[in-house]
């Protein structure tokens, strides 16, 4: 059964930005998904195309899905080998159509299969339909990762959308001052971040661990906005998957942070709602910025790879300060539509 569609819209207005004012990013799926099988990747990209659609309608011009979309994060290294795809597979031609279609930037993380080696891989498709990127995850994260997949061997790209710079980094990656410093100096403005962080994980010797996965939007990605005038987008996965080797439950606390350490949208934590299976859409604010005021030392880093509801977040990301210092003059708004069968439920409310 098809669950309601419930879309959250704030914005100081509904017209999108003009190319190089800005970009209006939408940080996608919190919610449970199927899981390690062919029809979960059906299923999965169903969605995909759907919501790429709702993106469109409210005037955004990129979508960015967690990571691992396609299959679920909670692979085994037997489920990889099954489901990874090649760069041109049909995941990725499936996303290809979709983001030409509706005009707009599709990030799609996916188990990549390259001949005998198999990667963590996010395909950033422009709003042509051409791949702009594909990148392999270089960071990867515990025993279970590098048990499925290889070190990508290219740091993170940066691409242009809409006249802005952006970055890509994959989940574990988000926690690396050294990777965000690496971005900005390459000229990005915003930094794009498909995660899969749960809470308890299981450790190598196969026990749950008895701390929670700390939540990085509490510590190193605001601090990231500040210091490198970056904004960040976090698209993390929220819910359950259940897997043979038992359930992973994902922290669902995706969210866009401003330069000023804010965020602009960011999911609340607490208990899931009736329908824990939901999507949301709030889309674009003006934050006010500063201008880019990097750290001195400007050294460029070369990192080593470490051995060891359904949600749609969108913002605006403008890179001039005299564009965007009008939304310190009145409060943003929120309309909260949600959609159901033949009914749409709207109220209004200021936000802070």
């Amino acid at each position: 059964m098809t669950q309601p569609v419930r879309v959250v819209f704030r914005s100081a207005s509904r017209t999108a930005p003009a190319f190089g004012e800005g970009l209006r990013v939408a940080a996608l799926y919190q919610g449970q998904g199927p899981v390690g099988s062919r029809q979960a990747v059906e299923q999965n990209l169903k969605l995909l195309v759907e919501v790429t659609a709702l993106a469109a309608d409210y005037g955004c011009q990129a979508v960015v899905f967690p990571e691992k979309y396609t299959t679920g994060y909670a692979i085994d290294p037997g489920q990889c080998r099954e489901l990874a795809e090649h760069r041109e597979g049909p995941s990725v031609e499936r996303a290809r159509l979709a983001a030409k279609e509706n005009g707009l930037a599709v990030v799609l993380p996916y188990p990549e299969r390259d001949g005998r080696d198999f990667y963590d891989s996010i395909s950033v498709i422009a709003a042509d339909g051409l791949v702009a990127a594909n990148y392999r995850k270089t960071h990867l994260y515990g025993a279970a990762e590098r048990r499925n997949y290889s070190f990508g061997q290219d740091l993170p790209p940066v691409v242009t959308m809409n006249g802005i710079g952006v970055g890509v980094l994959n989940c574990y990656e988000c926690e690396f001052p050294s990777l965000y410093q690496y971005l900005a100096e390459r000229g990005a403005q915003v930094v794009l971040g498909p995660t899969a962080a749960d809470g308890h994980f299981r450790l190598a010797d196969g026990a749950m661990s008895q701390v929670p996965y700390q939540d990085a939007t509490r510590h190193i990605i605001p601090a990231m906005t500040s210091i490198w005038r970056l904004f960040i987008a976090y698209a993390n996965r929220r819910g359950w998957e259940q897997v043979p080797a038992g359930s992973w439950q994902y922290q669902g606390n995706s969210g866009i942070w401003a330069r000023r350490r804010t965020p602009r949208r960011r999911h609340r934590r607490g208990p899931p709602p009736r329908l824990p299976a939901h999507r949301r859409l709030p889309a674009r604010c003006r934050p006010a910025l500063q201008p880019r005021r990097p750290p001195p030392h400007r050294q460029s880093p070369h990192p080593q790879p470490r051995p060891e509801a359904r949600e749609l977040i969108t913002t605006q990301a403008d890179p001039f300060d005299g564009l965007i210092n009008r939304s310190r003059r009145g409060a943003v708004t929120a309309d909260h539509r949600e959609l159901q069968p033949n009914r749409l439920v709207t109220d209004r409310h200021g936000l802070e």
